[in-house]
């Protein structure tokens, strides 16, 4: 009698203890954290060095790191894969298809002596090859940002320290539309309007510490700042509002602006210049414009939250969403693509790697 009363125990018991395994590990194995109902966040890897540029295209995130270049497939679990130059700081690229790719190389380690090159692979990844240009004029010069002609994918702009160059034959030449080569100022970026290609936005930081922005159309300047906003600073992003593209969004050390009537007024959305928040994730939902989000990046050694700012009403009120459990959360890179009501929010932090945050319900 104790035997089949042993057995019928057990017989009930294990299959619950088999279940609550197979449960605890499926959850511990599930990358994905629910912070509350509007939120969740995902680790894709890449924890540890700097992450300078994350690119989309389909389903592939490409990151641009300072060791090296890699892809992770977004429809796969697995993570990140080094497909060039690993352990050399890679500071962006321009994807023309999952099998041709270009990207560019600076060297930051102080011990050696490099000149910046670009290399391009024609076949995925699997073999890369040294692209000879004449990024620089006479004398090398670093290539730091890229950016891509919206509608006439021929076109490609490159920015150095304080110049931009366009090429049509895929960073083999390159003709300056902007500044000069080899110019005495820190590295800037290029932004081009999706809906108003032949405008043209960039900024950076002049050889002073002060903060610039210009705007060019059809390769002519119509306007530049140089204390649009208090210096030191510098320009980290601006975004476009798709649909209404004379509203400009632009990420500053220090603040963010914006601009409803294509640079002719500017108000402030985010005032930190006493804390130095270097605003370099801000992106638009494409459910609603109104929907802005913003991410920031302190410059300091130590740990820092991950935090993500968002606003329903096209930054006038703010809210603040922290991310617990990422300890260098310091934004480097953001992009934000709508799916399906949710909004996908891709962030390169500088040590902390990268991560999904998906974004719903916050419209209703």
């Amino acid at each position: 009698m104790k035997k089949n009363l042993l057995s019928q125990l057990l017989s009930t018991i294990i299959p619950s203890l088999i279940f609550l395994i197979i449960f605890s590990c499926s959850e511990d194995s599930n990358p994905v954290r629910v912070i509350d109902d509007n939120f969740s966040i995902e680790f894709l890897g890449l924890e540890g060095p700097r992450i300078n540029n994350l690119i989309k295209k389909d389903d592939k995130l490409y990151a641009c790191a300072s060791n090296g270049f890699y892809v992770k497939d977004l429809k796969s679990k697995e993570k990140f894969k080094n497909i060039a130059l690993k352990g050399k700081n890679i500071e962006d690229a321009v994807v023309f298809s999952d099998q041709e790719i270009l990207i560019s190389y600076r060297n930051i380690d102080p011990k050696i002596n490099a000149s910046p090159q670009l290399w391009i692979t024609k076949d995925g990844g699997l073999t890369w090859q040294i692209l000879e240009n004449n990024f620089g004029g006479e004398e090398t010069e670093e290539l730091v940002d890229f950016e891509r002609h919206p509608t006439q994918e021929n076109i490609i702009y490159g920015f150095g320290r304080m110049v931009l160059a366009q090429s049509t034959d895929k960073g083999k030449t390159w003709i300056p539309i902007w500044g000069n080569w080899q110019s005495f100022a820190n590295f800037g970026k290029v932004f081009v309007n999706p809906v108003k290609p032949n405008e043209i936005w960039l900024g950076g930081q002049g050889a002073l510490e002060n903060g610039y922005l210009a705007h060019i159309k059809d390769e002519t300047l119509v306007n530049e700042w140089y204390d649009l906003v208090p210096n030191p600073t510098v320009v980290k992003k601006v975004i476009f509002d798709k649909l209404s593209p004379q509203t400009i969004y632009v990420g500053w050390e220090g603040e963010l602006s914006k601009s409803t009537d294509n640079g002719n007024t500017w108000e402030t959305l985010i005032e930190r210049h006493e804390e130095s928040h270097f605003f370099m994730g801000i992106g638009l939902s494409d459910q609603d414009p109104k929907l802005v989000y913003a991410s920031k990046w302190i410059k300091t050694p130590d740990k820092q939250d991950l935090e993500l700012y968002y606003s329903k009403d096209q930054g006038k009120t703010w809210t603040t969403k922290k991310f617990p459990g990422v300890d260098y959360g310091g934004v480097f890179d953001m992009i934000v693509v709508t799916e399906n009501e949710t909004d996908r929010i891709f962030v390169a932090l500088e040590k902390g790697g990268v991560y999904e945050i998906k974004a719903k319900g916050l419209l209703f």
